[in-house]
């Protein structure tokens, strides 16, 4: 795709809000993306700057009526960064002095490759389902006011991914319909119904598609999360401990504020 706007401005403004831990309205106009492949690669170069390992893929806006309102068709992706990776009881940090989004996922763990020309049923390369928790944190103050094309830039709002035990497939239907989402143990939130739901083997098709379009390989190992299964819930207080009960296990972490005004990325 040609350039049309200043890709190196755009990720230097986003850069320096994520290291001032502060957030914006919108990308200054003549550096918006005019669309959601303009903004791929401001994310792409952004990710290259922050020179973190990517250790998979998040996903969002997958739910039969986000994909209607975003007119983008399916789920928008982004990058989970092995720094902003924890595992179960973590206590995890926000990026922004601001309310985050939690969402329980469903993930996938690929057992192979998945390179831009593959064919067949890319589902196969599934190995592994587990559970998890995003937080979704954008460098907007609101995300759909400042333009998808412009989310998809910031990485899709990944903050930070919370990585449960794993599930046999056949178990989800029954995983969903036991889940209730709480924090401080007030439940908060259910599985999502009707258009809410993201369907998270269709969400991982999408990702598929991407990749194949923007001639990327999907690397063996990948966490790919695959967008809220969960009412998404968004958290404002400053500190608290979340958990998601589901059949007879549970996922807990705990959420902190900044610690300060600034922050060293990696």
């Amino acid at each position: 795709m040609s350039i049309s706007f200043d890709l190196d401005s755009a990720v230097d403004v986003l850069l320096a809000a994520r290291r001032e831990r502060r957030q914006m309205a919108a990308l200054p106009e003549p550096l918006r993306p005019a669309d959601i492949g303009q903004g791929y690669d401001i994310q792409d170069r952004l990710i290259a700057r922050i020179d973190d390992a990517v250790v998979g893929w998040k996903l969002g806006v997958g739910s039969a009526k986000l994909k209607r309102q975003s007119d983008i068709g399916r789920s928008i992706a982004g990058r989970i960064l092995k720094s902003r990776l924890f595992g179960a009881e973590a206590t995890v940090e926000l990026s922004f002095a601001a309310p985050a989004t939690i969402e329980f996922e469903i993930d996938f763990i690929l057992g192979d490759d998945i390179a831009p020309d593959h064919s067949g049923d890319a589902r196969t390369r599934i190995a592994e389902t587990r559970v998890a928790f995003e937080l979704v944190q954008s460098s907007f103050v609101d995300r759909r006011a400042a333009g998808w094309p412009s989310f998809a830039g910031d990485n899709s709002g990944f903050d930070a991914l919370i990585l449960g035990d794993a599930v046999e497939a056949a178990a989800i239907p029954n995983l969903l319909a036991s889940l209730v989402v709480s924090v401080d143990g007030e439940a908060k939130a259910g599985v999502a119904t009707g258009e809410d739901v993201t369907d998270p083997y269709r969400a991982f098709d999408d990702l598929v598609a991407l990749a194949q379009e923007r001639g990327m390989v999907l690397p063996k190992g990948s966490i790919i999360s695959t967008g809220s299964a969960s009412l998404p819930y968004a958290i404002s207080t400053p500190r608290g401990e979340v958990a998601a009960s589901y059949l007879d296990k549970t996922l807990r972490f705990r959420v902190e504020a900044p610690s300060n005004l600034h922050r060293s990325l990696p």
